[in-house]
């Protein structure tokens, strides 16, 4: 249930070095963070949320990590604009994969991207989340506590064959498939 304190601290250093490159520019990462904030604080105790707020929480977070990236990342996002607000997910849920998204697929010298889609059925919620891999280190990364605490989370909400998690890794992608019974509140 907890936003990486990195993201927040990083956030934080990048307004306060934007502030003397474009004051409006800053003075709009500080509303979008206050509104993450909000969210975190207030909304993310529910048992469920409305998806289109946990899309708007995904864009606000995307956008935020794009004052440090500006356009050296390819990041798309694809969602439904239509959502009828009934449509809810458990709160915080997708943002586990994004963050890993940018903590992982983001290199400052090669070519990289996250794209995130998410689409909505009567039957199914449905997100897909890749991003580029880079391997300079030559280190293999094992799945990390926040991804074991998303299955066990899943796990608990949705019984062990209600919910599919897939996860392809391959030499120059990542992605993580994610579809969830979809919950009219």
């Amino acid at each position: 249930y907890q936003i990486n304190p990195h993201f927040f601290m990083n956030t934080l250093n990048n307004i306060h070095a934007l502030i003397d490159i474009d004051a409006e520019s800053a003075k709009n990462a500080v509303i979008e963070l206050s509104k993450m904030m909000r969210y975190v604080l207030y909304d993310s105790g529910s048992e469920r949320i409305s998806l289109n707020r946990d899309i708007q929480f995904l864009k606000n977070y995307i956008e935020l990590m794009r004052i440090r990236y500006t356009d050296a990342v390819d990041i798309r996002m694809e969602y439904p604009q239509n959502l009828p607000e009934t449509v809810s997910i458990p709160p915080l849920l997708l943002i586990v994969f994004v963050e890993n998204a940018f903590k992982h697929g983001v290199s400052y010298n090669r070519p990289s991207f996250i794209h995130l889609k998410i689409d909505c059925s009567e039957e199914a919620v449905c997100s897909v989340i890749s991003n580029s891999r880079h391997h300079a280190d030559g280190i293999r990364h094992e799945a990390g506590i926040g991804l074991e605490n998303v299955r066990k989370r899943l796990s608990l909400i949705y019984g062990e064959d209600n919910y599919t998690l897939e996860i392809v890794e391959k030499p120059e992608t990542y992605t993580v498939k994610l579809i969830i019974p979809t919950v009219h509140a």
